[in-house]
C-alpha cells in the first residue's frame, strides 16, 4: 500500500521531465534602437543642412548657421574657418551624398552638443575623407536652432586617442 503513492509520483514525474526536455529554446532577444526626441530633432536639422549643401540652397545654409559660425578641423586646429569662407567652400565643392550615423546629443540648456559619424559618398582618390567624426554645437537663437561651431576630423580606425576604448560594447545600447 505504501508503494502506490511512490508509484503515482513516479508516473506523474515522467511526463513532466519529457516536456521539460522538449520545450523550445527561448527566442533570441532582439534590440530595436529607440531614437530619443533630441536625436530625432538634430538628425532632422543635420540632414536638412546636408541636403541644402548638396542642392546648393544657400538660403537654408544661411538660416541654419549662426552669425558667428566657425568650422574647426583636426588638420588646422588653430585656424578656424569663418562662416563666409566655409559657405563659399561648400558651394564650390562638388555635390556629394552623405549619411549621418551614430548620433548622440547632450543637452546643456540652450546649447546642444551633437556628435556623429558623417559618411560621405566621395571618390576614394580625393582629398575629402570618406568618414568624418563631427561634433556640432547648436545654440537656440530666437526660438530656432543655429549651428554655432563644427569640430570635424577624419574617422580613422587605425589610429586612436589616448584613453579611448575602441572595443565593441558588451551591452547593446539603445539609441
Amino acid at each position: 500500500m505504501k508503494k502506490s503513492p511512490l508509484l503515482l509520483a513516479l508516473l506523474l514525474a515522467i511526463p513532466v521531465f519529457s516536456l521539460a526536455q522538449q520545450a523550445p529554446a527561448p527566442a533570441a532577444t532582439r534590440t530595436i534602437p529607440t531614437v530619443t526626441r533630441t536625436v530625432q530633432i538634430f538628425s532632422t536639422l543635420e540632414n536638412e543642412l546636408n541636403d541644402a549643401v548638396q542642392q546648393r540652397n544657400s538660403g537654408v545654409v544661411e538660416k541654419r548657421l549662426a552669425n558667428d559660425y566657425e568650422l574647426r578641423t583636426a588638420g588646422a586646429p588653430g585656424r578656424p574657418t569663418p562662416r563666409a569662407e566655409s559657405i563659399a567652400a561648400l558651394q564650390k565643392a562638388a555635390p556629394f551624398a552623405s549619411e549621418v550615423q551614430q548620433m548622440a546629443v547632450h543637452e546643456y540648456g540652450n546649447l546642444m552638443v551633437v556628435s556623429f559619424l558623417w559618411s560621405l559618398d566621395v571618390p576614394a582618390t580625393g582629398t575629402i575623407a570618406k568618414q568624418i567624426f563631427v561634433v556640432d554645437t547648436w545654440k537656440q537663437v530666437e526660438g530656432d536652432w543655429k549651428l554655432a561651431v563644427r569640430y570635424a576630423a577624419p574617422a580613422d580606425k587605425q589610429q586612436t586617442v589616448p584613453g579611448a576604448d575602441l572595443s565593441e560594447p558588451k551591452i547593446k545600447k539603445k539609441i
